[in-house]
């Protein structure tokens, strides 16, 4: 025994020189208990999955909002939809990953709310633009469901989604609105859409977690004129 507690091999291998049947019925009890977790995901094809995954991201999008990330429970949710625990566990691994749903979910509602103030008329100038950016940045201060992606621990995930999923989908939304409309091109020259759009993204985090500066709305829309809208338009 003092052997086997003084040896620095792998764990396994020690395990197997010493218990070796004992080691046999640990792997094998394993394999059975992943084969099990599998057994019991929810089938992501039935025509039920997706508008049940959304339910639960509904009802963690109002819990979380009303007492925030670190009191957020998965039996509150659970009891909130009328199931158990178990349930939430065979549509999401992980509180982490129905906290990146949430995220998406949010940050869908948030890209359409740019594109609807950002390209909502037909002609966009400087002052359009300007009103458009204030209104979303406060709007993502103020709301208490944006509240949740703007959480301080919540930053590299929205950064990673932004990256990943709505830079695109912006970029294509308001190409149309900026760089092919019936006044002429409204970016400057030299300026592309992707890289407006990177920018825009940037800043909004940016002033959406840290406020703008300005003690009044006036001064703020005049600071974010001069120092976002006027790099790009």
């Amino acid at each position: 025994m003092t052997d086997m507690l003084s040896s620095t091999g792998n764990i396994d291998d020690i395990y197997l020189k010493y218990t070796p049947e004992l080691f046999i019925r640990q792997k094998a009890g394993q394999r059975v208990a992943n084969q099990q977790q599998n057994n019991r995901k929810a089938r992501s094809d039935t025509p039920e999955y997706a508008e049940v995954k959304q339910r639960m991201v509904d009802a963690a999008i109002e819990l979380i909002s009303e007492t925030g990330f670190n009191k957020f429970r998965f039996e509150e949710l659970a009891e909130k939809i009328g199931c158990n625990r178990a349930t939430l566990y065979r549509y999401f691994d992980s509180k982490q990953d129905l906290i990146t749903a949430v995220m998406l979910t949010l940050m869908h509602e948030i890209t359409n709310d740019i594109i609807e103030k950002t390209a909502g008329s037909q002609t966009v100038t400087a002052k359009t633009f300007t009103d458009a950016l204030y209104d979303i940045i406060r709007d993502l201060r103020t709301d208490k469901r944006y509240a949740i992606v703007m959480d301080a621990q919540n930053v590299e995930t929205f950064a990673r989604l932004t990256h990943e999923y709505f830079s695109a989908i912006t970029t294509s939304m308001l190409e149309k609105h900026m760089t092919d409309t019936s006044s002429g091109r409204v970016l400057k020259a030299g300026v592309s859409i992707s890289d407006a759009v990177h920018w825009l993204m940037h800043q909004i985090i940016s002033y959406g977690f840290f406020g703008v500066k300005g003690v009044n709305e006036q001064q703020q829309k005049a600071y974010l004129e001069k120092m976002v809208v006027s790099v790009i338009i």
